[in-house]
């Protein structure tokens, strides 16, 4: 009986083709991983000008409002009327941004009853984002002639940072007011509206920087398992 020797052969790994599908695969796994653990930003929206005291009265057949500055650009998301009793409009109003020699900008109507949304006081309805650069503006709210809304005058008025209040404007027409034919100082609220800022800085690229870094590694243990 002849003496044999057994001889164990080794086997080198084989990437399969379910394995090569998976590497390629990894970049879109990559990045998806990554738009899930990095939150996306979002801006709240703030509301232009806040008011307390003064006087409320109905104001019928007006269009109602001020002019504001702006320092720098906003994007208007929301329009708003005045809700003295925080319980519903007896009727719907249009609000309405112009520019300061009354092209008109953007315009929504605020219903009546209590579907506009309620916040301090006022009851608004979104709109397409409008941008307005630096500069002044007018916004106002008509009034029908059977009006039973209040509107604010002569109230205390504190600007959001970045807005002034220049000062009252109303009109006995559904038209721009040029000037305050009613002649009360600080008012009428009336209507309101909300912003956004756009990002001051630019996106400091570290989601970017974090992706490349991966695809590089990867595309480098690739070329291991190859």
């Amino acid at each position: 009986m002849s003496n044999s020797t057994l001889k164990m052969k080794s086997k080198t790994p084989v990437v399969t083709g379910s394995s090569r599908f998976s590497l390629r695969l990894a970049p879109t796994l990559a990045l998806a991983a990554l738009i899930a653990c990095c939150p996306l930003q979002t801006r709240a929206d703030t509301i232009a000008f806040s008011v307390s005291g003064g006087g409320t009265g109905t104001f019928s057949g007006n269009t109602l409002g001020y002019a504001f500055t702006v320092s720098s650009p906003i994007h208007v998301t929301n329009l708003g009327f005045f809700d003295e009793a925080n319980n519903g409009l007896n009727e719907s109003h249009a609000v309405t941004i112009w520019t300061s020699t009354g092209t008109q900008l953007v315009q929504a109507t605020i219903p009546s009853g209590t579907s506009g949304t309620l916040i301090n006081g006022f009851r608004y309805a979104s709109i397409a984002p409008l941008t307005l650069a630096a500069g002044t503006y007018t916004i106002a709210a008509f009034t029908s002639l059977f009006n039973s809304d209040f509107a604010l005058f002569n109230t205390s008025i504190t600007s959001a940072s970045g807005l002034s209040y220049v000062g009252s404007r109303s009109s006995f027409s559904p038209a721009f007011p040029t000037g305050d034919v009613d002649n009360n100082p600080n008012s009428y609220f009336g209507p309101n509206f909300q912003f956004t800022t756009p990002t001051s800085a630019p996106d400091t690229g570290t989601t970017a920087s974090l992706f490349g870094l991966s695809l590089m590694g990867l595309a480098f243990l690739r070329r291991k398992l190859c």
